[in-house]
């Protein structure tokens, strides 16, 4: 088991919609029952799967409040147990945690090796140098830190998309959207592929807001969330008027002989309908 490690609960987790929408439904317990099944995701290093078994019985959850979670997309049923849904995305993975310790051990054992020959290299090279032993140290220092990446601009980021999204629907400026964008910007950059994340981001945005009425149009935060911004978003076309089938007008003598007729049959007997039948069909014929 892993023990030393952690996993990551962002500070808004008490905010979320899918949370907030289980408290409502009075289904708190499931809410913590997922707390536990991150902790033991981790300390076991499964990659978000936690087995039927160990969900039933280390954690102790209950079928319903587990469909609690599968129902609100926190939880994936698959064969053997359940996935906690972008697990991976936010934690790391297991190769990810054993590839990290195998490079802790191998500087550990390094630095061990080498504290016997540090000072005594260090005043060797201060002697044939005439620069003290710190002095090198910051130098290498400053040669071997890489250049810090520049953060993405989300503010000007938000800024665009503000004007884009209807203006009650864009909560985009709140901590707690913000924070979920830079949370999700890993799966936008993966979804926008070789295009640029931002350009991606705008158009997606654009198209959504034109394709859906207004009314109907869901929060900024609930559009990344959802990662509504991966669909393709088309306005429906509008359909095309269907040509009237004009009925022929009938004269108004035409309208009096049907009217006649109609009367004059009910007051016939059977033989005279009959009789009456006969002749039309042989007039026809005739």
């Amino acid at each position: 088991m892993a023990r030393r490690g952690y996993v990551q609960l962002v500070n808004g987790f008490y905010d979320n919609d899918k949370v907030r929408d289980l408290v409502r439904m009075g289904r708190a317990d499931s809410v913590g029952v997922y707390c536990m099944a991150l902790s033991l995701c981790g300390d076991r290093l499964t990659d978000g799967f936690i087995p039927r078994r160990a969900m039933l019985s280390n954690i102790g959850a209950t079928p319903e409040q587990v469909r609690a979670l599968v129902d609100e997309g926190m939880l994936e049923e698959v064969d053997e147990g359940w996935i906690i849904h972008d697990y991976t995305v936010h934690n790391r993975t297991k190769e990810q945690v054993l590839h990290a310790r195998a490079d802790a051990k191998e500087r550990k054992s390094k630095s061990r090796c080498h504290a016997t020959v540090t000072s005594m290299s260090q005043r060797d090279s201060a002697v044939t140098s005439g620069q003290t032993p710190e002095h090198q140290n910051e130098l290498s220092k400053d040669n071997s830190t890489p250049p810090t990446p520049s953060k993405p601009d989300f503010d000007g980021l938000l800024d665009s998309l503000e004007r884009i999204y209807p203006t009650n629907r864009f909560d985009g400026k709140t901590s707690q959207a913000r924070m979920q964008l830079e949370i999700e910007w890993p799966k936008i950059v993966k979804a926008a592929g070789e295009a640029d994340p931002f350009e991606f981001l705008e158009a997606k945005t654009r198209a959504y807001v034109g394709a859906t009425e207004e009314r109907f149009v869901k929060t900024f935060s609930r559009f990344i969330g959802g990662e509504l911004y991966a669909r393709n978003w088309e306005k429906p076309k509008p359909e095309t008027p269907r040509a009237r089938q004009v009925q022929p007008v009938k004269s108004r003598s035409q309208q009096n002989l049907e009217a006649n007729m109609a009367k004059t049959w009910q007051y016939m007997t059977e033989e005279e309908r009959a009789r009456y039948s006969q002749g039309g069909l042989n007039a026809q014929q005739g």
